[in-house]
């Protein structure tokens, strides 16, 4: 038997999951990296006419060297043209870069994790092998005596006996408890591993679009971006319409629609728009250089495009119907307050049976 002290039972207690350990499924908010503030000796705009200026003397190098301007040579230009700037400028357009540009840094932390990851389940599974062995060895032991025991009619040669099998199983325990140890610690710390590379996904696998997490994270730099760059930028959020979900009784028949609706804005959304799903049953889109006028015309688009989509269940014709709320990305407001604005908007739509509302504060 294994020990039952309570000592034993905190250092062994693998009650909390079938398998030593629990792996915490919650995902968290990604945390990036701040970057440094530079000193403001270029006033808002300005870095938006310098990297203009760059740009065309970029495209002028390239054609005097006579090279096409694929994004390879153009970056390899611009940037030699931006070393020749001064270094505010150089910092405060690198930043700028930086919030456009996925970390590379990121992507190799990734990598690293998922493969630690695995050498720790090859860890585990050779520990797993060589305690069968033990238990193996201990039902060869256990059999051994066994069958001596069978033998013995002096009681004295009995215990002597019986003390030598009890050693012998003492020390298999020992042995099984060690191993025991060294999975729990090998799997606790993949368990972390997983954890860390849940943290640091970006789709929802269901619908084949960013994750909530992520899509905050893009509007926090696109937000970041509008206060240097000067350029408006829309988020809408989409549900499903009341006289859907009022008659909506099967969870698949659920997820078939919110599939429809995935389906639907990726077949018409530009390569620059952001789509995600932030959970309960409603999806977002970060429109990148639209404003209100843009927005609104985009969500009639999609609320037409939504009218013309049928889905066939059970005997059912289920046309799509879609609410949708609209708000500004406001570089003094943070991409949660954004999000919860639109959020608010399309309450708002659902409650008046309308296809979509503008956040009221954003119209103003």
């Amino acid at each position: 038997m294994m020990p039952n002290s309570k000592d034993d039972k905190d250092e062994l207690d693998f009650t909390s999951n079938p398998y030593f350990g629990d792996i915490n499924s919650d995902i968290l908010d990604i945390h990036e990296e701040p970057i440094e503030d530079v000193q403001e000796e270029y006033v808002q705009g300005q870095i938006a006419e310098k990297v203009e200026k760059l740009a065309e003397d970029t495209v002028r190098e390239l054609a005097n060297e006579s090279l096409p301007p694929f994004p390879a040579n153009y970056q390899m230009y611009f940037e030699r043209l931006l070393e020749k700037e001064d270094a505010i400028l150089k910092q405060k357009i690198q930043a700028v870069i930086d919030l456009q540009t996925i970390s590379e840094d990121r992507i190799i932390a990734f990598e690293r994790s998922v493969k630690d990851s695995f050498k720790n389940i090859k860890k585990i599974l050779e520990l797993v092998a060589a305690l069968y062995k033990n238990i193996q060895v201990t039902q060869g032991i256990s059999d051994k005596y066994s069958k001596e025991l069978a033998k013995i009619d002096n009681k004295l040669v009995f215990n002597n006996t019986m003390q030598i099998f009890l050693k012998d199983l003492s020390q298999m325990k020992v042995q099984a408890d060690e191993q025991l140890l060294q999975i729990k610690s090998i799997y606790q710390s993949t368990a972390q591993m997983i954890n860390n590379v849940n943290n640091n996904t970006i789709y929802d696998p269901k619908f084949g679009v960013y994750n909530k997490r992520y899509f905050i994270s893009l509007i926090e730099k696109e937000r970041e971006l509008i206060g240097e760059l000067k350029h408006e930028t829309t988020i809408l959020t989409l549900g499903l319409a009341k006289n859907i979900t009022a008659d909506l009784k099967d969870r698949a028949m659920t997820l078939v629609l919110l599939k429809s609706i995935a389906r639907l804005l990726l077949k018409t959304s530009r390569r620059s728009d952001i789509l995600a799903y932030i959970g309960d049953g409603i999806f977002a889109m970060g429109l990148k250089n639209s404003d209100l006028s843009s927005a609104k015309k985009a969500a009639e688009r999609l609320a037409e495009a939504a009218k013309t989509t049928n889905v066939f269940s059970d005997g059912k014709d289920i046309v799509l119907h879609i609410a949708i709320g609209i708000s500004r990305v406001i570089p003094s407001k943070s991409a949660e307050n954004i999000l919860q604005s639109s959020l608010s908007a399309l309450n708002s739509a659902l409650e008046e049976s309308v296809d979509f509302k503008v956040y009221a504060q954003d119209e103003i």
